[in-house]
């Protein structure tokens, strides 16, 4: 039972809590087993920090799910806030840490979420989807060295499935694992190397679907304040990727930030979008015309029997470029249909 579990500290009917102090808390083990404990009993994953404490990349993603929560509790310990938007959060019996409904929810975001605090740098946020045929030859990972290499300058140094990633990397040994797991769904964590001068750390799922294997890559790639991110071999990683014929979509976005890429909860401004692409499959679906045609000027790229198409939407400061991202999506959008992912 999930309440049994030695990582969880309070088990409601929907809903497990889990009490971290540490500076940094990663995605430990037994963090993943408790979210896979709570999967089973279809309860939300609630883990409740100081606002003091960091997490990193890999569970961040797993707590920004609409079934998870990072609940703050405040300095006074005279209430708790979400880690993501600083909204103020009460204490269900049933369902755990929900928002509030009272008038301070009204007034936005606590204090202590809109207290000063110094970024020392930006960070790259890359969601990349690939594609490939189900085939004796497939060796899954390559596309996360393809962005190492590109954006960091590095190569991964590490992997596994949960944090710290102690494996050496080897593309190998992941495809294998994923193929003893198959039909069911891998999920994975690789780093980069301990003290690169450019960090990154990432996650990655592979699916068996109908039309093949799927690989999600999620990378985060950390700069000071004074580098600025290798934006225009973007470009090049999409065209490459759509040479390999794998590339179904990647979306690309900048934030300020830490560079050691941990994320505390404290407000640090809004993601802007740095660019999009897309396959030669969505190219050739929506039509190569209507892809040229579209409201953000694109290039294409990769084979010019079967290209894919990068869209620039400038250096990740602007928030206003959002607009022409979501004009962008739907121009994309196939008549009745989604758009391409």
């Amino acid at each position: 039972m999930v309440a049994d579990h030695p990582a969880i500290d309070t088990a409601t009917e929907q809903a497990a809590v889990i009490v971290q102090d540490r500076p940094v808390v990663p995605l430990s083990s037994w963090l993943a087993d408790a979210l896979a404990a709570c999967g089973r009993t279809e309860r939300s994953l609630q883990v409740l920090t100081s606002p003091d404490v960091r997490i990193t990349l890999p569970l961040r993603t797993v707590l920004q799910h609409p079934n998870a929560r990072w609940a703050v509790e405040e300095p006074d310990g005279s209430g708790h806030y979400d880690g993501f938007s600083g909204v103020p959060l009460v204490w269900d019996r049933r369902a755990g840490f929900v928002v509030g409904k009272s008038d301070r929810v009204q007034h936005g975001p606590t204090r202590t979420f809109l207290r000063p605090v110094e970024e020392p740098g930006s960070q790259l946020w890359i969601d990349l989807r690939l594609r490939h045929d189900a085939r004796e030859s497939l060796v899954l990972g390559t596309g996360v060295e393809l962005l190492a290499e590109a954006l960091c300058d590095a190569h991964p140094a590490g992997w596994g499935t949960s944090e710290p990633a102690l494996s050496q990397w080897n593309t190998s040994r992941m495809t294998a694992l994923c193929r003893r797991r198959a039909p069911e769904s891998t999920w994975t964590v690789f780093t980069g190397p301990q003290f690169a001068e450019r960090p990154f750390i990432g996650t990655h799922r592979t699916a068996r679907v109908v039309e093949g294997v799927k690989e999600t890559i999620t990378f985060g790639a950390g700069y000071p304040g004074d580098a600025e991110p290798p934006l225009e071999r973007l470009g090049e990683v999409a065209g490459e990727l759509a040479k390999r014929g794998v590339l179904t979509s990647m979306t690309v976005q900048r934030m300020a930030g830490r560079a050691d890429l941990t994320y505390a909860p404290v407000w640090s401004g809004v993601p802007a979008p740095v660019g999009a692409a897309i396959g030669a499959e969505a190219v050739a679906e929506i039509g190569a015309a209507r892809a040229d045609d579209a409201p953000a000027p694109g290039e294409r790229v990769g084979p010019s029997r079967a290209p894919a198409m990068w869209y620039p939407l400038g250096d990740g400061t602007d928030p206003d470029a959002w607009r022409e991202f979501h004009a962008l999506m739907k121009h994309l959008r196939p008549e009745g249909g989604q758009a391409p992912s």
